[in-house]
């Protein structure tokens, strides 16, 4: 016997298996086999190191083509026994060896060490061997022209969604279709519409959503398979118009899934419910959604579905701002993720510590967090996570100067009106664009009530407002602090999803009331963003209301505040400079210059003549003479006057121009 006849026979083993295997299958000793591999290696055939056996794959191609199809079944069948006898728990490679020898084991046989083996992989939540031994089991069922092969392609369509390969999940689902429709089956095309879900990627919705119209059209007696198309038929259309969810739609899929007493089905429907409540002032329905959906899911064993409630408590306990919970929640989520090898739940988790990250002014890590995420998502073809990326990369960049944000993309986001505006004139504003920041607000100020509703409607309103603030535009600032009001102890983030925080609500309401000069509010509206940022955890959001808070002061022309602007600036460039936030720091030195330089005192030209006739002696009525005001006038001016130099009587009013000669260059009007 030459040194090629054991090793023509191992071909069958694989390309890589160990030497107590050939041992075991050739029915040999290692004596005997070790001197014929030694020489089949000389010859270039394969290569042994450590034990295992390395085939050059178009060496072990010839020598397996060399058995004919008859020894070469009968190969894989002889190895399969081995396999059971030697490693019982060998499930994958058990079925590969039975799945070569199905002219001699018979299709059952194969099929039913597939299904072993598949079941393995799905208990190890191991969805890549699961997808990888459903492809080989419905080649093989296909190839017989066997009514399984529909079955095993949509359970394929399955792991690889579980996979989180979400573009391969789609492109199998409308294989599956197409074998539907060409077999008469609707119900095939039904549970084909339904095996992605939760992923807004347009193409994949329209796909999905053409299935769904088509299933719907066809299954007629199936109330739980309706309810669960007509769920998603809701969440699709959502994800396709950037808009909250059909509420009249996911309630009947929510009745029609009640009704059947199917517990899938209403999980699903209770999706549709939530993505029907994406709002800011939903927030506790939504985490009741979630409490309700988790207690179903658990109690059917549905533990597949048990990352979307997770992920719902994250985005509410964001906009809450609480902290631990929020920490915790984050950590269920991605444990979830890890656990159960589940992609959304792992890409979410990374996004949410990511942004954690940016809260704490944690740049550099904010970055790689979210690189990371997006990786998990790209495996997939997930292409919304590429712009919640962008999203978080423009918030890092507008607190450190690093690079420029890209305005075109952030419009492209498909919502369907002009209020998506908002956003970019934000944006423009931070870098001090402030023309093509004008031109972002004024496309979406008027039209911003059209959010009410949205996800995106609070952090709308604050970006409005930030850039409100930039461009001075005092007649906007009652509107938008009556817009933010009913959320002032929440934070601005999206309501149902994690790209980017920016702080306290109330920060942008203490903007606001400064630009309309209610410096009540300012004062209570600054004071609470600042106790809410630091409960959050909010570094450059409590060095950025700062700064805030010391422009809204210096606009209200205080002489008595000139001391706290100057503690909130310095507090503000510390905070500014330890974090890096590059921005803020230049608009940090920018106030502090203007307080240093003057101006010497805080009164306008007409409240300066009063003073100096005060100064004189005068009374309110011989000053309304003196500059032909009303009395009514010269008293207001008074009480202005005192008001912002911080005195209580005419007589300080008196030495304060005195003392400083408020006005050497000229007398006052007469």
């Amino acid at each position: 016997m030459t040194h090629e006849e054991p090793v023509q026979q191992l071909a069958v083993l694989g390309d890589e298996f160990d030497v107590a295997l050939a041992v075991a299958f050739l029915e040999t000793s290692a004596a005997e086999l070790l001197p014929r591999l030694a020489a089949a290696e000389r010859d270039g055939m394969l290569r042994v190191q450590g034990g295992i056996v390395r085939f050059n794959a178009e060496h072990r191609a010839r020598l397996s083509a060399s058995l004919g199809p008859l020894r070469e079944a009968e190969g894989h069948a002889r190895a399969a026994v081995v396999l059971e006898r030697l490693r019982p728990y060998g499930l994958i490679e058990i079925a590969e060896q039975r799945a070569g020898a199905v002219a001699v084991l018979g299709l059952d046989s194969v099929l039913e060490a597939f299904e072993t083996a598949v079941a393995g992989s799905l208990r190890a939540y191991d969805w890549d061997s699961a997808e990888r031994l459903l492809k080989q089991a419905t080649a093989i069922a296909s190839f017989h022209r066997d009514p399984r092969a529909d079955d095993l392609a949509l359970r394929r369509a399955r792991a690889l969604y579980r996979a989180g390969r979400f573009g391969e999940a789609v492109d199998q689902c409308r294989v599956v279709a197409r074998n539907g429709r060409s077999n008469g089956n609707p119900r095939l095309v039904a549970e084909a519409a339904l095996v992605v879900q939760a992923i807004g990627d347009r193409d994949v919705c329209a796909t999905l959503l053409d299935l769904c119209q088509e299933a719907l059209a066809g299954i007629a007696e199936d109330d739980a398979l309706r309810a669960r198309l007509v769920a998603q038929q809701a969440r699709l259309r959502a994800e396709l118009t950037r808009q909250p969810a059909d509420l009249e739609q996911a309630s009947i899929a929510l009745g029609m899934a009640e009704a059947s007493g199917d517990a899938r089905a209403l999980v699903e429907a209770l999706h549709a419910m939530q993505m029907a409540k994406p709002g800011a002032r939903q927030v506790d329905e939504r985490l009741a959604l979630a409490d309700r959906l988790e207690a179903v899911a658990s109690a059917a064993g549905l533990d597949e579905y048990l990352g979307r409630p997770l992920g719902w408590r994250v985005d509410a306990l964001f906009q809450l701002g609480r902290r631990p919970a929020l920490d915790e929640a984050i950590g269920r989520l991605e444990e979830y993720g890890r656990n159960r090898d589940d992609a959304l739940s792992a890409w979410k988790a990374r996004m949410a510590w990511a942004v954690l990250a940016q809260v704490e002014g944690r740049f550099a890590e904010a970055v790689r967090l979210g690189a990371e995420a997006v990786e998990i998502a790209r495996r997939g073809g997930h292409e919304m996570a590429e712009f919640v990326y962008r999203i978080l990369l423009s918030s890092v960049k507008g607190a450190t100067a690093v690079g420029e944000v890209d305005d075109g993309r952030i419009m492209d986001f498909p919502l369907g009106n002009e209020a998506i505006a908002a956003y970019p004139a934000m944006e423009a504003a931070i870098r001090g664009d402030l023309e093509t920041a004008a031109v972002f607000f004024d496309r979406a100020f008027p039209v911003r009530h059209t959010l009410a509703g949205h996800e995106l409607e609070v952090g709308a309103y604050a970006s409005l407002a930030m850039t409100a603030w930039s461009l001075n535009r005092g007649g906007a600032a009652v509107a938008l602090r009556e817009d933010l009001l009913p959320h002032a102890e929440e934070m601005a983030v999206s309501a149902t999803g994690q790209a980017a925080s920016m702080g306290s609500v109330s920060r942008f309401m203490g903007q606001m009331a400064a630009l309309a000069g209610d410096w009540r509010s300012m004062e209570e509206d600054f004071a609470r963003a600042l106790r809410r940022n630091m409960e959050f955890g909010d570094r450059p959001g409590v060095a950025e209301t700062r700064h805030d808070w010391a422009r809204g002061l210096l606009r209200r022309g205080l002489a008595r505040d000139r001391e706290r602007v100057d503690a909130l600036l310095g507090a503000a460039a510390r905070e500014a400079d330890a974090m890096g936030m590059g921005r803020l720091a230049g608009k940090v030195d920018t106030l502090q210059q203007r307080l240093r330089a003057g101006p010497a005192h805080p009164l306008s030209t007409r409240e300066l003549d009063v003073a100096i006739l005060v100064a004189e002696g005068l009374t309110n009525k011989e000053i309304a003479a003196r500059l032909r005001l009303s009395v009514r006038t010269a008293e207001k001016h008074v009480l202005n006057i005192m008001n912002k130099l911080g005195q209580e009587n005419r007589t300080q009013v008196a030495a304060w121009v005195t003392r400083t000669q408020a006005d050497p260059r000229r007398s006052p009007t007469r």
